[in-house]
């Protein structure tokens, strides 16, 4: 996949359909490959614990003729989802894929959705670069080219199988296709381009990317039309987005309202936010060397070793050649750069940003730095695609090569994906069926009007956080997997008026402590509890307020599955 020097055999006579074709091949031959690493490669973390089941639901909604934006099993039941920016998704592709719920192929639609961000994405990024290089005279071969492309398009397999949502790949696959309508010469197809990848930005990104890559792409239009002396570039983006905005007006402003009415809007506290940057030697080493370092860390927290991984991709080593080239600096070179540097001191995010940010609306919201990563990995390969190298032709591929080994070498040598939550209990239940048998014995213990809340001992809780049957007691978003109505739910932004119980779960993921129990009655005397009594060996129960416990053991998956 490594061509020669750019420069040296370009052949200026491909198509861009030629390029795209081989570059979609290719970018599906290393998809297959993750599938056959791990079946279900993206069903993981947050797209298992919360995009999954919520997906199973609105896709069973739509199979049945009714409201998608409705959930029966979340936060009580009647949840309207349009005003959770946490569960906003609306794009049209992920709406067609959540009908695979009702197929044999229901498991697959965490990792169909990614397939077609991650081909969008490709897609996006040839054509930018084909257009780049015929615009600018880039002494660009195709390898080269393909190279930058593939690392630019898997870049993000830690942010999706880690701590996130699978729609971060919603606002990667936008952000070639943005910056080429940017880069537009006619009025017409650049704010066609943005108005339409716009609202696939919004539709299917996730908020907070979409709140910093909206910023972020204003001042890329900005710059570059300081660069061309013309108020074209920034002009477009601005109309674009503001015709993109309009257009989805009516779905935005019931999200807008839902959020300033949650908990989250008031922001978080200083010292949650900057426990959650990335510290400044961090950095530098998760780009270069994240994914090798985390094999030297298995002792460690988890969050210590993930956010070694976060910077990770195969052409990160290329940076050094396109730093060092005696070139002539364009504009877009010094713009990308520009944005690069600045991106990067957001990631890191220094103790007097914090203190700004939590002043600021919205922004005092942003507990997580690592979304600034979809920008800084963007712009980074928009950079190496059009910044001249330096050094020899064959020390530039040796770097090539080395930096692609330093990613992909490592994932070979762990158990499973690189991911904040590995989730493996919850995995194998639900992908040998056995979360379907248990949950068929247990829901005819339950009326279709109950309600049922989750209790967790804390130190059950502690011990081994990540492994715990988190399925089989409801709790995240499961409840719309067992088909069983929740008091609760794994969001952030709840609004405060459609919270089902006033007393906040005592863990973030809908579940509350024992000591919650007397409270939630007072307030809900007809609620149903499911408790977690012991993990070995594995002890459930169900009970009420005038109904003595029912112990669920004899309900539960074989031993072999359980932990």
């Amino acid at each position: 996949m490594i061509a020669p020097e750019p420069g040296e055999g370009i052949n200026r006579q491909t198509s861009w359909q030629t390029l795209l074709r081989n570059n979609l091949l290719v970018s599906m031959l290393i998809f297959a490959c993750l599938q056959v690493w791990r079946p279900y490669f993206f069903l993981t973390d947050d797209n298992l614990t919360g995009g999954f089941p919520l997906f199973t639901e609105i896709g069973n909604h739509l199979l049945h003729g009714q409201s998608p934006f409705v959930s029966d099993y979340l936060f009580g039941g009647n949840y309207d989802l349009l005003r959770d920016p946490t569960f906003f998704g609306w794009h049209p592709v992920y709406l067609l894929v959540s009908l695979l719920a009702g197929t044999p192929f229901r498991l697959a639609m965490v990792d169909v959705d990614a397939f077609i961000m991650i081909m969008l994405a490709t897609a996006g990024f040839v054509i930018l670069a084909h257009y780049l290089r015929r615009e600018m005279s880039l002494k660009l071969t195709d390898g080269w080219l393909m190279f930058y492309c593939m690392s630019f398009s898997y870049s993000m397999i830690v942010m999706t199988t880690g701590a996130s949502w699978m729609a971060f790949l919603g606002n990667q696959s936008a952000m070639p296709w943005l910056a080429l309508g940017i880069l537009q010469k006619t009025w017409r197809r650049g704010i066609g381009l943005v108005t339409l990848f716009s609202l696939h930005h919004i539709l299917g990104g996730h908020l907070a990317p979409l709140v910093s890559s909206s910023i972020f792409f204003s001042f890329f239009a900005g710059g570059i039309s300081l660069y061309q002396k013309s108020t074209r570039p920034l002009a477009v983006w601005l109309g674009g987005y503001a015709l993109a905005v309009l257009i989805l007006l009516p779905l935005l402003v019931p999200l807008i309202h839902g959020f300033y009415a949650s908990s989250r809007s008031q922001g978080v506290i200083l010292e949650d936010m900057q426990a959650n940057n990335i510290p400044a030697l961090f950095f530098p080493t998760s780009l270069f060397c994240g994914m090798a370092l985390w094999i030297f860390h298995p002792g460690e927290l988890p969050h210590t070793t993930y956010i070694l991984a976060l910077g990770s991709c195969a052409a990160a080593w290329c940076l050094i050649p396109a730093l060092v080239s005696r070139a002539k600096w364009r504009g877009l070179e010094m713009v990308c750069l520009g944005l690069m540097v600045f991106v990067a001191i957001l990631i890191i995010r220094p103790l007097w940003i914090t203190k700004l940010m939590v002043h600021l609306p919205l922004f005092k919201s942003m507990r997580w730095p690592f979304r600034e990563l979809l920008q800084f990995q963007f712009f980074l390969h928009l950079f190496l695609l059009i910044r001249p190298p330096g050094l020899t032709i064959r020390t530039q591929r040796r770097i090539a090569v080395f930096s692609a080994t330093v990613l992909v070498v490592p994932l070979f040598l762990f158990v499973y994906p690189p991911t904040f939550n590995h989730m493996q209990l919850d995995r194998k239940l639900l992908l040998t069926g056995e979360l379907d048998s248990y949950w068929n014995r247990v829901r005819p213990l339950l009326k279709p009007t109950d309600r049922v809340a989750v209790l967790i001992p804390w130190k059950l809780y502690e011990d081994d956080r990540f492994q715990k049957p988190y399925s089989l007691l409801a709790s995240f978003n499961y409840s719309a997997l067992a088909r069983v109505t929740n008091a609760a739910g794994y969001s952030p932004t709840v609004p405060k008026d459609q919270r089902y119980t006033k007393t906040n779960p005592g863990y973030y993921f809908g579940a509350y402590t024992p000591e919650q129990r007397s409270a939630l009655l007072e307030e809900r005397p007809d609620l149903k509890f499911l408790t977690l009594e012991s993990l070995e060996p594995m002890k459930i129960t169900l009970s009420s307020r005038d109904e003595p416990a029912i112990d669920l053991t004899p309900y539960l998956p074989t031993q072999k599955t359980a932990p």
